[in-house]
């Protein structure tokens, strides 16, 4: 947990019982604080700053291997979708070519305008993406699909570790700065007690 800046909480208007329950909630964080770092030998500042400046690259790596990863998928998802329209669309393309006069080729492509609308968007999709000329089959793409979105389910949860393995170095850097800050005196009365 964090460790509460009660001094901020008090100008924010927050009662005695706040305070004394942010003075044990603060008391329980540095505990925990303090055993992890000694856990983790990193008691000094530096040692400290450099394990979240590591923790921090190491995050950014994993996000951006799980970013490229995502962008395969996607990519390749992409290519499926224009194969498909590329192949239901190809056998009106088929029938087209095949017909010799052109009034009956002006009707026909009327009639299909459509298809032949979707066939040229598949086409220009398919080149974009860098489709072979000779089109895998449709299982070969699903399966490679399904590998890469297990690639990226990995990439994903190798981020997530790493991310918050940041969050928990951050946070103990916080509690560790919080902690060693040069205490102010309370402003209002002192009450002493008398024997």
């Amino acid at each position: 947990g964090r460790m509460v800046d009660r001094e901020a909480k008090r100008a924010e208007g927050k009662g005695i019982g706040y305070d004394r329950w942010a003075s044990m909630h603060n008391l329980k964080a540095w505990s925990k604080t303090f055993m992890y770092l000694q856990e983790h030998d990193l008691l000094s500042p530096d040692k400290l700053s450099a394990a979240v400046d590591a923790a921090g690259m190491e995050a950014r790596e994993a996000r951006s291997r799980y970013d490229a990863a995502a962008a395969k998928v996607t990519d390749k998802k992409a290519m499926l979708e224009a194969m498909d329209n590329y192949r239901n669309t190809y056998p009106v393309i088929k029938e087209y070519r095949a017909i010799r006069k052109e009034k009956d080729r002006q009707k026909f492509y009327t009639a299909y305008e459509a298809d032949f609308i979707i066939n040229d968007a598949a086409k220009r999709q398919l080149d974009k993406l860098g489709a072979p000329k000779q089109l895998p089959k449709r299982k070969e793409v699903v399966a490679e699909i399904q590998s890469l979105v297990s690639r990226k389910n990995k990439c994903y949860n190798d981020y997530r570790e790493k991310s918050d393995r940041l969050h928990e170095l951050m946070t103990m850097q916080r509690n560790y700065q919080m902690a060693m800050q040069p205490q102010q005196p309370k402003h209002g009365r002192k009450h002493e007690q008398e024997r």
